[in-house]
């Protein structure tokens, strides 16, 4: 009995430590790990995917917010309608491809892309096709998108342990200026090649750690946070993009003056005659009684027409009812007279025959009678 205590006692303990060795090797993979990824330069970084995410995070809505402050200082300085429509097609149309850049599958990568972005938008206003767009007001975008520029390379400074990004610098440059943005509508190529180069700088390979679900989460919910800071404005900007296109559109704005003009015009005529409503409203009224006294006697023409018409239909109806009647009387009369005379034709010839069969049967009782009384006779003799 104690010995299978004692077993007991051993077999609990073993169960108990795999347990404990279970639970810390869990918490050892899911916990938060540093990991090597590979620099704007080139070199290897010490960084986890979250504290990378977190910075990316935050410089979006400083970007968002960088360039919709910008785009409506344009707009309030700006007194040309098209300095101002186009303003708003770069905060339109700029902060959702940030949105996408940033908020890649892998931080680091939304790093080099909106880096990217932002240099080849830098282009676009300082010399690009977008240089002429703001006007007086270029400054104040070109201003914008260095300060941004400036942050993304405080950013990778950051990432690296000697603070030099050079290399990873020119390659997004060279990058840029041979893929340069030539509408408002930032249409791009792929990045993909930006961050093969950089990867391969020092020939040193971008390894991915395993997340746990709390970092995946985490990273959702930035990104869904952004999305509905975003919703809104661009949907508002959209709808203020759709009333610009109508209000500059040469054919709508000449119907809206003539409108205009209407109006004006139909106001001093209302003002400038105070009577002119009751006289109309009279000889509207005069002539819709006019109109309904007319459509009265119409009607009533009509009908009587109508009543013409009944009664010529019923008298040829009537008439041809009236013939019908006649030759359908006559053709019965023909049928009726021909089945009497074949009636009595049938007749005669049945009671030829009855007579001609009592004949007969006469003749032949009173040859039998006579015979009977010429026997009887003989008989009468002999007696």
């Amino acid at each position: 009995m104690v010995h299978s205590s004692s077993n007991f006692s051993h077999r609990m303990r073993f169960i108990f430590s795999i347990f404990l060795i279970l639970v810390f090797g869990i918490q050892g993979c899911t916990a938060q790990k540093k990991k090597k990824s590979v620099g704007p330069g080139g070199g290897e970084i010490e960084i986890s995917q979250q504290e990378l995410s977190s910075t990316m995070n935050d410089f979006f809505y400083r970007f968002e917010r960088s360039i919709i402050e910008s785009a409506d200082n344009i707009i309030k300085a700006s007194q040309d309608p098209a300095v101002d429509r186009e303003a708003l097609v770069w905060k339109m149309n700029s902060i959702p491809v940030a949105n996408t850049a940033i908020y890649n599958s892998d931080p680091f990568l939304g790093y080099i892309d909106i880096a990217v972005f932002t240099y080849q938008m830098k282009l676009y206003f300082e010399k690009g096709a977008g240089k002429d767009l703001f006007g007086e007001q270029q400054d104040i975008a070109i201003s914008t998108v260095n300060s941004l520029w400036e942050d993304l390379l405080d950013i990778g400074r950051n990432l690296v342990p000697d603070n030099d990004i050079s290399e990873g610098a020119r390659i997004v440059t060279d990058f840029a200026e041979k893929h340069p943005l030539t509408s408002s509508y930032f249409v791009r190529q792929s990045t993909i090649p930006v961050m093969t180069k950089i990867q391969n700088a020092e020939k040193v390979t971008f390894k991915r750690l395993a997340e746990d679900m709390s970092q995946g989460l985490d990273k959702m919910r930035a990104q869904l946070g952004s999305y509905m800071e975003v919703l809104p404005k661009q949907v508002r900007w959209e709808s203020e993009f759709l009333i610009d296109n109508a209000l500059t559109n040469a054919e709508l704005n000449s119907r809206f003056d003539s409108i205009s003009n209407l109006l004006e015009r139909t106001v001093l005529v209302l003002e400038s005659s105070p009577d002119l409503i009751d006289n109309q409203r009279e000889a509207a009224f005069k002539d819709i009684s006019g109109e309904r006294i007319a459509v009265l006697q119409a009607l009533s023409m009509e009908r009587e027409i109508i009543l013409e018409e009944i009664k010529k239909e019923r008298a040829i109806v009537l008439a041809e009812i009236s013939e019908q009647i006649s030759t359908q009387r006559e053709a019965s009369f023909k049928d009726l007279n021909a089945l009497t005379n074949q009636s009595i034709d049938a007749t005669f010839d049945r009671t030829e025959d009855i007579i001609d069969k009592l004949f007969w049967r006469t003749v032949i009782l009173i040859s039998i009678l006579f015979v009977l009384i010429f026997i009887g006779l003989i008989l009468y003799k002999k007696i």
